[in-house]
């Protein structure tokens, strides 16, 4: 029923797809979607390789869609107190100033957050900065572990950049596009992320957050582009007159699901009941939404990318972004920065990152490699450390995977 309102509003406006009606409204160009798409499966080199990495971190001879699920590191049970994780998201956010870290004080000191779980109160964590003449609110479930840490410098972001358009912006320009919402939020989940690692010396946590980077990076990426074509290639299918059968529905799913994953390759075994997981996605309900996390994922990468890389204006376009709020179209806003979304370059950089992060993990792997004492709980010890490089050698030496 969705998909038919959605091509019965598209012919009565007479759009060309359903695909150009739903971008048309923040005037991105069909190109943009398409573009992401192809550069995606262009790269799913990256992905299998992010997988069969997975793979042995975890100590399995075969890899399954469910594996995606579990903790590369066992028995690591870090927590944090509100308190730490205030301080640890302050300090990663020294690269943005300090008047941006004043108003980021003001907003985790001054009861700007619900901090922790209530009787009544929703699950999740969300940003509310819609209410214009005051500050924006953070509603979090706060539970000590790494994420929650890492949810708070999220939903900060969001709330930043609520509150600089806000204050910049007139009320009518004030809102800005979901295209661009992530962008923020991603950006301090990333700089949160260089601070652990500048500061922590412990091989088996820099694991995990390397790991938490690169299960976030193929969630927000991969598995959203991966909708984001399924979700194309069903409007598309009904466009042309085919009745959508819910046998149809989970044999696209399947079929898309396991190109991404290398089933067909050996790299990651996608069972027939994931055939039906299109069922349970909100998502697919809200009209080519997913697309967004992508691009904004990718577009907060390139932004950092030219922050690590120590680029003067890279700081001052970014905050002048957060600051436009809704005062121009997204794709806009980001190429007066230097992000241009119409080409390949943010999809490519987050790429590289993806790369590195691996890199390091395997890095750090090397060091830790020994036949005894190995403390991560893997179940192989020095067998599965043996595998995991002889393995990345043979895929690097057959062209399967791309070092960069």
């Amino acid at each position: 029923m969705e998909v038919c309102k959605n091509i019965f509003f598209t012919r009565a406006r007479s759009y060309r797809s359903c695909l150009e009606r739903a971008l048309n409204a923040s005037n991105i160009p069909v190109a943009v979607f398409e573009s992401l798409i192809t550069g995606a499966r262009a790269h799913l080199d990256t992905l299998h390789r992010y997988l069969r990495l997975r793979r042995n971190l975890l100590g399995l001879e075969e890899l399954h869609y469910y594996d995606l699920y579990a903790p590369i590191v066992k028995d690591l049970d870090l927590n944090y107190s509100y308190e730490e994780a205030v301080e640890l998201v302050l300090a990663s956010l020294h690269p943005l100033g300090k008047e941006y870290q004043s108003v980021a004080r003001r907003a985790l000191s001054n009861r700007w957050i619900d901090v922790y779980h209530n009787d009544g109160k929703r699950s999740g964590a969300y940003s509310n900065g819609a209410v214009y003449d005051t500050h924006p609110y953070i509603l979090l479930n706060y539970n000590g572990k790494y994420d929650d840490v890492s949810t708070l410098a999220h939903e900060l972001g969001h709330t930043m950049h609520s509150y600089l358009a806000n204050k910049t912006q007139p009320y009518a320009l004030s809102h800005y596009s979901i295209f661009v919402a992530e962008v923020a939020s991603t950006f301090n989940e990333s700089l949160l992320l260089e601070h652990m690692l500048e500061t922590e010396t412990r091989d088996e946590i820099r694991l995990s957050l390397l790991g938490n980077y690169l299960d976030n990076a193929r969630a927000t990426v991969f598995r959203q582009v991966q909708f984001a074509e399924f979700e194309l290639n069903i409007h598309k299918t009904a466009e042309e007159g085919t009745a959508l059968t819910g046998d149809l529905l989970h044999s696209m799913y399947a079929a898309i699901t396991r190109e991404y994953c290398g089933h067909d390759k050996g790299v990651c075994i996608v069972d027939d009941e994931i055939q039906a997981e299109w069922t349970y996605i909100p998502h697919f309900y809200y009209n080519f939404y997913v697309y967004q996390y992508a691009t904004s994922f990718t577009a907060s990468t390139a932004i950092l990318e030219r922050v690590l890389a120590g680029e003067d204006s890279a700081i001052a376009n970014y905050l002048d972004l957060l600051a436009s709020g809704g005062s121009d179209y997204p794709i806009a806003q980001l190429k007066k920065i230097g992000v241009d979304m119409t080409t390949s370059h943010p999809l490519d950089a987050t790429m590289v990152r993806m790369n590195r992060i691996m890199d390091e993990i395997e890095t750090v792997l090397k060091i830790k490699a020994a036949p005894i004492n190995w403390p991560l709980g893997m179940g192989k010890e020095f067998k599965g450390i043996y595998n995991l490089y002889t393995d990345t050698v043979h895929v690097y030496q057959h062209g399967q995977g791309s070092r960069i």
